[in-house]
């Protein structure tokens, strides 16, 4: 089998099934412990190839090499893909210290079985409360950074902005259907980080500075903020957590439910109602992960899948590759050689990402076709949609940003986890709080309207997407998991680059990103006047102006505010016709990995 890993790999190759699950650090085998910390000290996101081998299967992850050494002990130990994902999810939180994942954030997964074929989809998204019955007065999150503008003035009520976690109960729910092992034994490194600290990189002490105020808001903020000296921590300092090492340990011994129903549970639900939350013990424990049956669609001769409801990726990436496939866009060259392909890529994430809401640009334009959510997966919808791009049409997209880290596991049997987890705030959010070690994001802070269109106490909807794609044969060759505000086009880049235009992972890796206009207004101007963002440098005046005789606006970004607004992938692509394996090592490309 032929693998090749991007953003975050790490090869291994078969021995003989291991039979302890010991994962502590402190018995990792000589030298890979500091290996890993040693990279990870420098920026947890890394920006060249950084390389880890092991022996039984393939992880890609989008951060920590730490928590991906956790991932391949516990391949070699004889875990599977389950037990590997799971592992790695927990310890980056660790790792990042809660500052873009955390326990109290949300997951979603798919998962793979090499022995049945079948694809299972779960859903660990946020809930809102039963209480909180006018949304469209929470305080709004502090967005400023990324979109511009002011700051919101301050609120007495942040406490609104923190909704009901997912991660805990998803990542337990999926590693107990499909895992090997003990789920207390995974979160082994976890807590031996937790208690051993974690050395500040230069991009930790950032977020620290940056996020001074937010976290020395609160007094048990102001203990979490001081976990490395009585000072802001600075590069090189080690951040110790024993609050969140004893919270830790309590779900080890007792399972998700500890932050559900048990200890944790009251904490949380006091600590967000004493900021005027609506929190209660029921909401926490009536949570539950949904299992859906993934969707998919047929494209290009093969089957691309996604999570199920209530997660929403199905009406945006299925149907911008139903879009794709009725542009035959296989039958042109790559969007970043042919203007052409540029443009339809382009407009194609533009008339998606808001899905199933419909710009008036698009919707008025679609008289006697079926815009209902589930009509949007039709391929009328998507002939008449292409059709509109091709009389140049442009159509709305979205301001999200996802703070993530996105997971992809294969096993040495075939088995394929896809995770990607994320607070869907920025770094540790705006209330302070924090429970058992564990900051609370604000992640209702921008999401009003949505959480106005459901019943309270039901799931928030929302866009992650994971994709397992199958071959005509029905074989697993690409499995991805996206994070960053431009996850979307990134993932129909790199599924219409592998299934349609032949192209390497390395290759797309090292191609121009797509990326989402964040310019203050943006999303209310019309469609027809949006421009589309590109790198700086990254096409040359000629094919500029080939786009703009096609009706593309270009407006380039510095390549130092690149990575703040583009999608980043866990990426493993394999050719089960041969045995080699590979990764690229472009200096530059998101890579972790190794090659033998």
């Amino acid at each position: 089998m032929k693998t090749i890993a991007v953003a975050f790999a790490a090869t291994l190759f078969c021995t003989q099934m291991a039979t302890a699950m010991d994962l502590s650090p402190a018995h990792w085998a000589p030298g890979k412990r500091e290996a890993a910390e040693a990279l990870e000290a420098k920026t947890p996101w890394p920006l060249a190839a950084r390389t880890i081998t092991g022996r039984r299967g393939v992880i890609s992850a989008t951060v920590s090499p730490i928590a991906v050494q956790a991932g391949l002990e516990t391949l070699d130990h004889g875990g599977n893909a389950a037990d590997a994902a799971a592992a790695v999810a927990l310890t980056q939180v660790t790792t990042q210290l809660g500052s873009v994942v955390s326990y109290a954030g949300i997951m979603t997964m798919l998962y793979y079985n090499a022995k049945t074929g079948h694809i299972s989809s779960l859903d660990a998204g946020y809930n809102s409360y039963r209480g909180e019955t006018d949304p469209n007065s929470i305080p709004n999150a502090d967005l400023s950074s990324l979109i511009g503008g002011k700051a919101p003035p301050p609120s007495n009520e942040l406490g609104r902005q923190i909704l009901v976690p997912g991660f805990m109960a998803g990542v337990e729910a999926m590693q107990h259907r499909f895992g090997r092992e003990e789920f207390g034994d995974l979160m082994t490194p976890a807590i031996w980080y937790a208690d051993n600290g974690v050395t500040i990189s230069p991009l930790l002490a950032g977020f620290f500075a940056y996020r001074q105020s937010v976290l020395a808001r609160t007094e048990e903020g102001r203990r979490f903020l001081h976990q490395a000296s009585d000072d802001l921590p600075k590069t090189g300092d080690v951040f110790r957590q024993p609050e969140l090492a004893e919270t830790l340990r309590g779900v080890a011994r007792d399972g998700a439910a500890y932050m559900y129903t048990g200890p944790w549970a009251k904490t949380f639900v006091a600590a967000v109602t004493r900021e005027n939350g609506k929190a209660s013990l029921d909401d926490l424990a009536s949570y539950r992960p949904i299992w859906s049956i993934s969707e998919h669609t047929h494209v290009f001769d093969h089957d691309v899948y996604v999570a199920g409801a209530p997660n929403l990726s199905a009406y945006q990436l299925l149907t911008a590759l139903n879009v794709a496939a009725e542009l035959k866009l296989d039958t042109r060259a790559p969007y970043w050689k042919d203007p052409e392909s540029f443009r339809a890529v382009a407009r194609i994430a533009d008339a998606v990402v808001g899905l199933p809401l419909l710009h008036p640009a698009i919707s008025d334009r679609l008289k006697g076709v079926d815009v209902s959510p589930q009509g949007q997966r039709a391929h009328a919808f998507a002939q008449a949609l292409a059709k509109l791009i091709e009389q140049g049409v442009p159509a709305s997209t979205s301001g999200d940003s996802h703070h993530s880290n996105a997971i992809v596991v294969v096993d040495s049997d075939g088995n394929i986890a896809v995770m990607t987890h994320t607070i869907n705030a920025t770094m540790w959010g705006d209330t302070g709080i924090v429970v058992g070690g564990i900051p609370l994001p604000d992640s209702a802070g921008f999401q009003q309207f949505r959480l106005a269109q459901i019943k309270p106490g039901d799931r928030l909807p929302n866009e992650i997407a994971g994709t397992i794609v199958l071959d005509a044969r029905g074989r697993a060759v690409l499995a991805t998991a996206s994070i960053g505000s431009a996850l979307l086009p990134e993932t129909m880049k790199e599924i219409l680059g592998i299934i349609a235009w032949h192209q390497t992972p390395a290759d797309l890796a090292a191609a121009p990103p797509f990326l989402t206009n964040f310019e203050p207004g943006v999303f209310t101007q019309s469609p027809l006047t949006r421009a589309t963002k590109i790198p700086e440098g990254a096409y040359d005046a000629d094919f500029r102006k080939q786009l703009a005789a096609l009706g593309v606006e270009t407006s380039e970004v510095p390549q130092a505010t690149v990575a703040s607004v583009r999608g980043t992938l866990a990426v493993v692509a394999i050719d089960p016709s041969t045995g080699t394996r590979a990764t690229p090592e472009q200096p530059g490309v998101l890579v972790f990995g190794g090659a033998q």
